[in-house]
């Protein structure tokens, strides 16, 4: 099979994924509101998933590199993903230890594939490395239609249909997959220890580019979750919030599709500076906004946010991590970034929204923006250092 129809497919993987994905994702925190948990509370079940990204990122990354596999895991990933997410929507109880436990596996496998999913990519040939950020864009406009998809099946049939529609969606996934190449074993590699990749730690640009990350990703996970809260505050509907959450895919689309030629034209470093700075103006604006049109128009700053912190981080770990622990180098910087902000946000956020209300919060998340912004030239210079070396 040449490389133009698996490239296809998975196109159409990245869609099929994401739509189900969005059905879970953006639908957390209305349910959970729903079911009459405050904001303290959503933050703590919001924050459980967060310790399991972490530890499935990394477990799933060693494993890949160990045995030279991806496709296999991320089937596997998948099922036990549905399987929590269904159960998760059929439970409309208000049982805190049963919704905690749910959400922990069904977010945190949630967040694992996206990792898996672009490891895999990236790591098939050069070729589909280059092509990730467009088929990436696929993958928001699954994530746009899911998000309000989800909504109108909740309004028609409840989240048991959502459910049932979870079910199905995985099912596509499967007979999807069967069609996809694993990644390329490298012939004759050496076996990897996890001393070896412990030790990618040592390496400072690494360190300091994954705390720079965990920064950036903290904001957008209040973006998630805090800007929600706000939404819920000011009255919005199930509608609107699945408008917030459109809007947002529908203008990372573009920079998915460009992601290619931006990286090309644009150094990886200074991609990561127009973010910090688009992020901390977008929550500045998300803190003094009164109304719900003016909090879901805001939300085309995701044009500068989320894809261009992805694709140039992807490149950055790339070039700086051993050809031996490439899989693992992302995904452990994944698991960090992305799992330990999805811990910490959530609950600091919420404790902070009751004690010194919800747009001074909004304020002081969006100027984690600013410390990472300074910290990038910090980043450029220690590589600039060992350039010229």
């Amino acid at each position: 099979m040449n490389n133009i129809a698996p490239n296809k497919y998975f196109r159409l993987f990245y869609f099929i994924s994401y739509l189900s994905f969005a059905f879970v994702m953006t639908n957390y925190t209305p349910f959970l509101s729903g079911l009459g948990y405050d904001e303290m509370q959503r933050g703590i079940l919001l924050s459980s998933y967060a310790i399991t990204t972490i530890l499935f990122q990394v477990i799933f990354g060693v494993i890949s590199d160990i045995k030279q596999s991806v496709k296999r895991i991320i089937i596997i990933s998948i099922g036990l993903y549905t399987l929590t997410a269904c159960l998760l929507y059929n439970q409309t109880e208000k049982l805190l230890g049963l919704h905690i436990l749910l959400i922990a596996l069904s977010g945190g496998l949630l967040n694992a594939n996206c990792g898996m999913f672009d490891t895999w990519v990236i790591n098939i040939s050069e070729e589909y490395k280059k092509s990730l950020s467009f088929i990436k864009a696929f993958g928001s406009i699954g994530w746009a239609l899911g998000s309000v998809g989800a909504s109108y099946i909740i309004s028609i049939i409840s989240y048991k249909g959502m459910a049932l529609a979870l079910l199905a969606l995985s099912v596509l996934m499967f007979f999807n997959m069967k069609i996809l190449p694993d990644i390329d074993k490298v012939e004759k590699k050496k076996k990897v220890s996890l001393g070896e990749i412990l030790k990618i730690f040592s390496n400072k640009k690494y360190t300091l580019l994954v705390f720079i990350l965990l920064l950036m990703y903290s904001v957008v996970v209040a973006n998630n979750c805090t800007v929600v809260d706000k939404l819920i505050k000011l009255g919005a509907s199930r509608g609107e919030i699945s408008l917030k959450w459109f809007t947002q895919s529908l203008v990372e689309i573009p920079t998915y599709i460009m992601g290619g030629i931006i990286l090309k034209r644009f150094n990886s470093y200074n991609i990561l500076k127009i973010s910090c700075l688009a992020i901390t103006i977008q929550f500045i604006l998300f803190s003094v906004s009164n109304n719900v049109r003016d909090m879901i128009i805001l939300n085309i700053f995701q044009l500068f946010s989320t894809p261009l912190i992805l694709i140039s981080s992807k490149k950055i770990i790339d070039e700086i991590s051993d050809k031996n622990i490439k899989g693992s180098s992302q995904l452990i910087a994944m698991s960090i970034f992305t799992g330990l902000s999805s811990m910490i946000v959530p609950a600091i956020a919420g404790t902070l929204t009751m004690k010194v209300g919800i747009d001074l919060t909004l304020l002081l998340e969006g100027l984690l923006g600013v410390i990472a912004f300074v910290l990038i030239y910090v980043l450029k210079k220690i590589n600039n250092k060992q350039v010229s070396v």
